[in-house]
């Protein structure tokens, strides 16, 4: 549990901070609030907090001096600034002596609070972890040799960023592509162990969170020590691959399971909406992005993946097997049909209609209506019904 210090010279402020607020309930442990800053700094000597919530505007002493001085003293412990004055030159100073945050009180919220100790804090492990990567690199491979060392950063910087663009779009095919070039670079350009493990631990901590965004069970959360654990072994290159590429592979099973049940999922959205709503004249790729809440730009590639061909191609095709439907088992005119449909054009329903059948709309109704036939592999084409 976190610990943290309020120092505001705000009697009610401080109330509400000490006592509406349950700290415990979201992994902070409030050991101390102040309305005089010059008590601070002695306590921080004995209590080692991990936050303060610190006043810019206070007596005896100014929010910013007193930034400035828990920094020099206590480096590690981190500063989120507080202040009714929206000013640059708080902003300013606040940044120049390194504080973590900085909030406006006017416009200030319990969550935005909460959310601003969160992220500090998530960063603060993150850095930890990497440098303890780095610690951890004093053991070295055992089939490094230093005359075939060819390691280029920008070029393991380059496929880190590709491999990151892939994880985003869980494009899985595209992420097992940059992994086996990411192997293929070890193997090849022999880098120290120095070299690469930032990145990798960087690309875990993208991967956790993905994986956070599923709600994963615990035993698919990647255990981050056993990835250190791999490079801190005497391992040869081949060694550490396997090692990593074992842990990523679960995981990529993992991630391509869950999107293949989100685009199952879209699909039904998206099949039902144009079905329901296929009279629209105006049903159009911008229409249904806006529907769904997504940009056009992601949707219109997103489209296709889902759902097997591009918006167009399945909106004729779903307009005629619909169509279809109708000449076959009703009374409906065809006039009344395109326009259920949505067209508005009799003679462009009908060359599009006989472009997918083979035949006019009345040919269509004459044949299927008198033999009986089902629709056979014209309806069974999409599924649409």
């Amino acid at each position: 549990m976190y610990k943290i210090i309020i120092v505001d010279d705000e009697p009610l402020m401080l109330e509400g901070f000490s006592k509406v607020i349950n700290w415990n309930e979201h992994g902070y442990q409030l050991i101390g609030a102040f309305r005089n800053p010059l008590e601070i700094l002695d306590f921080c000597e004995a209590n080692c907090p991990d936050i303060i919530l610190l006043d810019i505007n206070m007596p005896d002493m100014d929010g910013i001096s007193l930034l400035k001085e828990i920094k020099q003293r206590y480096p590690k412990t981190h500063v989120i600034m507080l202040t009714a004055h929206n000013e640059f030159k708080y902003v300013r100073d606040s940044l120049r002596y390194h504080a973590d945050e900085f909030l406006w009180k006017p416009e200030m919220e319990f969550e935005d609070i909460l959310s601003c100790m969160n992220r500090i804090m998530e960063a603060g492990e993150k850095e930890e972890k990497e440098q303890e990567a780095r610690n951890y690199a004093t053991v070295e491979f055992t089939d490094y040799r230093e005359e075939e060392y060819r390691f280029s950063r920008d070029y393991f910087s380059n496929l880190l960023q590709e491999f990151k663009k892939a994880l985003e779009m869980e494009d899985i095919g595209r992420i097992k592509e940059e992994s086996e070039d990411l192997w293929r670079m070890i193997v090849q350009d022999r880098p120290k162990k120095a070299d690469i493990m930032g990145g990798f631990m960087h690309l875990i901590y993208l991967y956790q969170e993905r994986l956070r965004t599923y709600k994963a069970p615990s035993d698919i959360m990647i255990d981050e020590e056993q990835v250190l654990g791999l490079f801190h072994q005497k391992y040869s290159y081949q060694e550490l691959i396997e090692g990593l590429k074992e842990i990523l592979d679960e995981r990529n099973q993992y991630l391509e399971a869950q999107r293949q049940e989100e685009d199952n999922r879209l699909k039904g959205m998206i099949a039902s909406y144009i079905a329901d709503n296929m009279q629209m004249t105006d049903l159009n790729l911008m229409h249904l992005s806006k529907e769904f809440n997504l940009s056009y730009s992601y949707f219109s590639r997103l489209f296709p993946e889902v759902m097997g061909k591009n918006f167009s191609k399945y909106l004729v095709e779903a307009r005629m097997e619909k169509a279809c439907d109708y000449l076959k088992n009703s009374d409906y005119k065809i006039d009344r049909i395109l326009e259920m449909v949505g067209y508005n054009d009799k003679s462009y329903f009908i060359k599009s209609f006989k472009g997918y059948t083979g035949m006019t709309p009345s040919k269509y109704r004459d044949k299927y209506r008198i033999s009986g036939r089902g629709l056979g592999s014209l309806t069974g084409q999409m599924g649409v019904k």
